[in-house]
């Protein structure tokens, strides 16, 4: 083989111009960019789903103890509908077991008494706020405090805000320790 056969032969390769290379690596970045903030807006939908669905499921254990509960009222604590301790002012002494339709596991579910944080966006997924109100004075587990309602709340991951879900009637009262 000649010099001047490979001087010919390497004239002949045909490669990609540095803008040309250029152009594609803008193009990707771009598609890229589309798909993160696609990404975030789906994953943003999601958790606020998530966390919508957890506060409705809390309501509606919390409608079924005011009306299957041993207390005829709505609870008073969390620990009413998890079994933590007995149900507060129910006499005889009263303990949520899973047989009861009320009955939340535990581990299934992750609520904040009051006056406790609200759900931020690093716990909100699967974690509400519950706040007993009603009428009276005192402590949430006070003979004087009568609880009407309560409220929930829960994290909305779409417009970084805490919603809240009302059950039954809110009184004049919720109190501020349990």
């Amino acid at each position: 083989m000649s010099l001047k056969n490979i001087k010919s032969n390497t004239q002949d390769q045909k490669g990609f111009t540095i803008v040309e290379l250029l152009i594609v690596v803008v193009v990707i970045a771009i598609l890229a960019a589309i798909t993160i903030v696609s990404y975030n807006g789906i994953t943003n939908r999601a958790n606020a789903s998530a966390a919508q669905s957890t506060a409705a499921s809390l309501q509606k254990k919390i409608e079924l103890f005011a009306s299957d509960g041993p207390s005829s009222t709505y609870p008073r604590t969390i620990s009413d509908l998890t079994g933590a301790a007995a149900i507060s002012q129910v006499t005889p002494t009263t303990t949520t077991t899973s047989a009861n339709t009320w009955y939340i596991a535990p581990s299934s579910l992750n609520v904040t008494a009051a006056p406790a944080t609200d759900p931020t966006t690093s716990n909100g997924k699967n974690t509400v706020r519950f706040e007993p109100c009603g009428t009276g004075t005192g402590a949430a587990t006070a003979s004087t405090f009568v609880p009407t309602g309560a409220n929930i709340k829960w994290y909305n991951f779409q417009d970084n805000t805490i919603k809240t879900i009302t059950v039954g009637t809110i009184g004049s009262y919720c109190p501020t320790t349990y």
